[in-house]
């Protein structure tokens, strides 16, 4: 195979278009121009026809007919959210000053939509193709912004009209799963009743999430909203104490389990029953909900997910003057994301990598320290991470009067009737991948309980499908299709915002360090927000900066003269015009089957990884062989559900779209 990748992002499909020796002699890897067809999904067999070819040792590109498939991935923010928010959509409205439409647009997909805008890991941002050009955009505190606006607004959310069924579900758990399962199935009618142990709703959020991270506020808005749906949530009520399980089989017609992974994972070392070891788990929980905490002058924490970050920082609020982290494996292997980790280091908390702890040090049964050894990458584990390695003769001490291990979580299936048949492996129930449905019939199961600790917004998204097959189970449907409306318009103007190109990150107002801690008082240091949000003339800026990757060049084989100018006045190095007989192949391909041997034989190549939608090749063109093409997709399900949409945001600006404007 010729030479290493040149971007080394695996969800990039770079894609060939091909001219060969006179204009109209060009082929297309997308088909003829303006085939009815062209922008069809494409089905598995289309994809085993990708293919390499390279124009250097250096640069490789992956050919890929390009469908209505590929034109979706190629908005990588949406592809990358679990629950498919059109990201690129809300920050496209906010750029117009449109912020209610904003919000509806962020609030349509996502069930906890409010809580995702203060904490949500935001995979979107880690797929943002901004990033490959300069930082990506801030998606997450985009939301942040326009669910503050439409609060402050005093709008009224719109709820929809639902037909009442008689079927009746139980959820058990109240946490971003269970919100999502429940709201889904309200939406189609269901009578949902949801139990939650916890005095509020939120879960793992509330329990688990500082406030000055995440308002509680904002907890109680995806609530609210899910409860003015018709659902009823019964709260400090816990399944097997309280109210068996089987008598919520008996009484409702199915049964979604979603009650997360809320049982610390036990520290195996020696020392570990200390005086002085809380785990981060019920560490969190008692600062939550307002439990006496007592935290020692020098905090060690262990771990290195956001649970750790949140107890070292919240060790800071209840007077710890020493905090550390301590992670078995390296900087660029943590899981949190780069804001949350540089704001917990701004605040004072060490970082020690590349160690793991070996014993817990005490004395007269008081913890006095953690005897530490240092580690080494050594060869990819299952996962495909390097496991750490020992060194011997690395060892040291840290002192400590508090140890908080936050290592890992696993689920509470103590509610479960001794007696029942339900499969377990390895600690949590076994679910069909495909449906969610355990080997009891009726009862389901999704979230954290299932999969073991992930982030809010892949629970959610792991409820939202729990509660399609719930739905499917309840109406007798086996078999559901999805068919894709598509939209292409194609136009020769094409006009990005003003300074959309060097428009830099805005950067994200916080608190000032010492403003952050400002009481001797815990409860008030531990409800102090840290990140105060954006302005609406920084909102307008940030989103400013979206690329519109709905937006993709076409070139018209039929008025292009191969003259080059394209590829000479495109300022990201996007199209590469190459003669054909230096083309590397791994075989022959189709799309220039009657160019090879021709001595003025060119291919165009289009590294749509740089595009930046300038649209300087569209009016360099002298004979308007190239468009810009607006893509918008609607994906419905023959259940009448919308799985996915890149279209909205048009409809709400009130622009005629896939699926009709406002006017």
């Amino acid at each position: 195979m010729p030479g290493p990748v040149r971007h080394a992002r695996p969800a990039r499909h770079h894609h060939i278009r091909i001219f060969a020796g006179a204009p109209r002699a060009m082929v297309d890897s997308r088909g003829p121009a303006h085939a009815p067809d062209r922008f069809r999904p494409s089905s598995p067999r289309q994809e085993g026809k990708r293919r390499l070819v390279a124009i250097e040792s250096y640069q490789e590109f992956l050919v890929q007919p390009v469908d209505a498939s590929w034109l979706q991935c190629n908005i990588e923010c949406q592809e990358a959210c679990p629950v498919g928010t059109n990201c690129r959509g809300y920050l496209n409205l906010a750029a117009e000053g449109r912020f209610e439409e904003g919000y509806i647009l962020s609030r349509e997909p996502n069930p906890v939509a409010a809580m995702c805008a203060y904490v949500c890991s935001a995979p979107c941002e880690r797929a943002c193709r901004r990033g490959d050009i300069d930082r990506p955009l801030a998606i997450r505190a985009m939301k942040r912004f326009l669910v503050e606006w439409h609060e402050a607004s005093g709008i009224p959310d719109v709820m929809p009209e639902i037909t009442p069924r008689q079927e009746r579900v139980a959820v058990i758990g109240a946490g971003p799963a269970g919100i999502a399962v429940s709201r889904e199935l309200a939406l189609k009618g269901y009578q949902v009743t949801v139990y939650d142990s916890l005095p509020y709703g939120g879960g793992t959020m509330l329990m688990g999430v500082p406030a000055f991270r995440l308002p509680r506020e904002a907890i109680e808005m995806d609530v609210r909203l899910v409860e003015r749906l018709g659902v009823r949530f019964v709260f400090n009520t816990t399944i097997g104490v309280d109210i068996p399980f089987e008598q919520l089989q008996a009484e409702f017609d199915s049964v979604a389990i979603s009650a997360g992974a809320v049982n610390p994972v036990i520290l195996d070392v020696p020392g570990s029953d200390l005086e002085g070891v809380d785990y981060g788990v019920d560490f969190m929980k008692k600062a939550n909900l307002g439990q006496p905490l007592t935290v020692g002058r020098n905090v060690v924490v262990i771990g290195g997910g956001y649970t750790a970050m949140d107890c070292s920082r919240t060790s800071l609020r209840y007077g710890a003057e020493n905090v550390t982290i301590a992670y078995r494996r390296t900087r660029s292997e943590l899981v949190v994301d780069e804001e949350e980790l540089g704001e917990t280091e701004r605040e004072g908390v060490r970082m020690e990598f590349l160690v793991s702890p070996m014993e817990l040090i005490g004395e007269n049964g008081h913890l006095t320290g953690v005897r530490f050894i240092r580690n080494r990458l050594g060869e990819p584990d299952a996962s495909g991470r390097r496991s750490p390695v020992p060194i011997p003769g690395t060892e040291f001490v840290v002192p400590a009067d508090t140890v908080i291990p936050a290592v890992s979580q696993a689920a509470d299936l103590t509610f479960l009737p001794v007696e029942s048949t339900f499969e377990v492996n390895r600690g949590r129930l076994k679910v069909d991948p495909a449906t969610y449905a355990t080997n009891v019939r009726g009862v389901f199961a999704c979230g954290d309980f299932v999969t073991g600790p992930t982030t809010l917004i892949e629970s959610a998204g792991h409820g939202k499908k729990c509660a399609y097959a719930i739905d499917r189970y309840l109406a007798g449907r086996t078999d559901v299709a999805v068919a894709a409306n598509v939209k292409i318009t194609s136009s020769w103007r094409h006009d990005m915002p003003e300074f959309y190109d060097v428009l830099p990150r805005q950067h994200i107002p916080m608190a000032p360090v010492a403003a952050r801690i400002p009481s001797a008082e815990p409860e008030v240091n531990f409800t102090t927000p840290v990140e105060l949000g954006y302005t609406a003339n920084q909102a307008v800026a940030e989103s400013t900066r979206c690329l519109m990757c709905n937006y993709n060049i076409w070139f018209d084989p039929f008025r292009c003269v191969l003259c080059g100018a394209c590829a000479d006045v495109c300022p990201e190095g996007v199209i590469h015009m190459v003669d054909v007989n230096q083309l590397k192949t791994e075989g022959r391909l189709p799309e220039i089957e009657e160019a090879y041997g021709w001595e003025q034989g060119a291919a165009m190549i289009l590294d749509e990884e740089r595009c930046i939608r300038c649209a300087l090749c569209v009016k360099r063109c002298p004979f308007d062989a190239i468009t810009m093409e607006r893509f918008e997709l609607q994906e419905i399900s023959t259940d009448g559900r919308l799985y996915k949409e890149s279209y909205r945001d048009a409809q709400l600006a009130g622009t005629p779209g896939v699926a009709g404007g406002a006017g």
